[in-house]
């Protein structure tokens, strides 16, 4: 992300869905400044007791507790992106993001590569973890705004009742993503398809997209 946004030394980044903050404890051994911010309270305490002089934060994306032009950079990194039920509350998360940065502030976003999924769907399956089994089912959902990948899992440990969760993330293409960071407030941006700046591509499972605040 730093060579991606070509950052400024000790640049002010924000960590969205930072969960327990392995990204920004590296950013700030790189002398960067960082804060994190996440809605689970366990993944944040576990952020707090890895590093405790952290700016750990909890809050919503779609309404960022943080003032204008504040940061240089921000990144929702590994997919915490098309969680939310509406193409308009992802809108609302790349609003937000706009507002925070400043002018020319770097925003990094990391996508699963829709074309690349439908190939390679995992197949479901079940395995033991200790006692426990879990069972996962991996599938692409039509919706009216858009394709979901929806991954469903079951929970099951002896003498307790069993426990589902489930995953949904809207999947974007490569056009419709610069299209929302278009209307959102940004200029100049760029996709990638991996780490080293490589073009995306069917064949690779992340999409990468590089954008700068107007």
């Amino acid at each position: 992300m730093e060579v991606l946004l070509d950052l400024p030394p000790r640049a002010r980044i924000l960590d969205l869905a930072c969960g327990y903050g392995r990204h920004s404890r590296a950013w700030r051994e790189s002398g960067h400044w960082t804060a994190g911010l996440d809605l689970s309270p366990a993944l944040l305490r576990q952020a707090r007791e890895g590093a405790p002089g952290g700016r750990w934060v909890r809050g919503d994306m779609r309404s960022l507790p943080f003032a204008a032009g504040a940061f240089d950079a921000a990144a929702l990194l590994f997919a915490s992106f098309g969680y939310f039920g509406t193409r308009a509350e992802d809108r609302a998360v790349l609003r937000e993001l706009r507002r925070v940065l400043r002018p020319g502030g770097g925003l990094y976003l990391e996508f699963k590569n829709p074309d690349h999924l439908r190939g390679h769907l995992p197949a479901d399956g079940e395995v033991s973890i200790g006692e426990a089994r879990v069972a996962e089912s991996s599938r692409i959902v039509p919706s009216p705004e858009g394709d979901r990948h929806e991954i469903r899992r079951r929970l099951r440990l002896p003498g307790q009742p069993e426990r589902r969760y489930l995953y949904s993330m809207r999947l974007y293409r490569p056009e419709e993503i610069q299209e929302s960071l278009r209307e959102t407030g940004f200029g100049d941006m760029a996709l990638f398809g991996d780490y080293q700046g490589g073009p995306p591509s069917p064949a690779l499972p992340r999409l990468i997209a590089a954008a700068w605040a107007r």
